[in-house]
């Protein structure tokens, strides 16, 4: 029996078919997914970090800024009452009553509800920007202005404050 071997150009272009083949079908698919799923875990990490940034993000102002600091002592109700006084809004002050409400987070609004009655545009501006301290965190948490039947201004208001509870 003659088993003779191909032609050597036959086996040559055969094993280049061969070789051709597994490159196509094989080595680079498999080459492509590895350098895709690379990519992948790189996109999925920058994602990851991205979260984790705006998670402390959220949860830093889910708590709100720090209390500014105040005087030790410090209450709504006696500053509004001493800007009441210095300004000499004290005469058309119908009321002021405190209130308080937890905001949630360890904290907690106090407040002071007060009604002023026939006074003049000069002194409730005077007396609007004594109250309004933004350095102590003090802001009008409402205002409805009415005028007045006895001349000037009504004015129903509240001031309020945000404090940390203590721990």
């Amino acid at each position: 029996m003659n088993t003779r071997l191909p032609h050597p150009v036959v086996l040559a272009a055969g094993a280049a078919a061969l070789a051709v083949g597994f490159y196509l079908w094989v080595a680079a698919p498999l080459a492509d997914g590895l350098t895709v799923r690379e990519k992948r875990l790189e996109a999925g990490l920058r994602a990851e970090s991205e979260a984790k940034r705006l998670a402390a993000g959220i949860e830093g102002a889910q708590q709100g800024p720090p209390a500014p600091a105040r005087p030790e002592g410090f209450t709504i109700f006696s500053f509004v009452e001493g800007a009441a006084t210095r300004e000499g809004v004290k005469d058309h002050v119908e009321f002021m009553r405190p209130a308080n409400r937890d905001v949630g987070g360890g904290r907690r609004e106090m407040a002071v509800d007060l009604r002023l009655s026939g006074l003049p545009m000069e002194r409730f501006l005077a007396f609007l920007q004594q109250v309004e301290a933004p350095a102590l965190g003090v802001r009008v948490r409402q205002l409805i202005l009415q005028p007045s039947p006895k001349g000037g201004l009504d004015a129903d208001m509240s001031v309020a404050v945000v404090l940390d509870r203590p721990r």
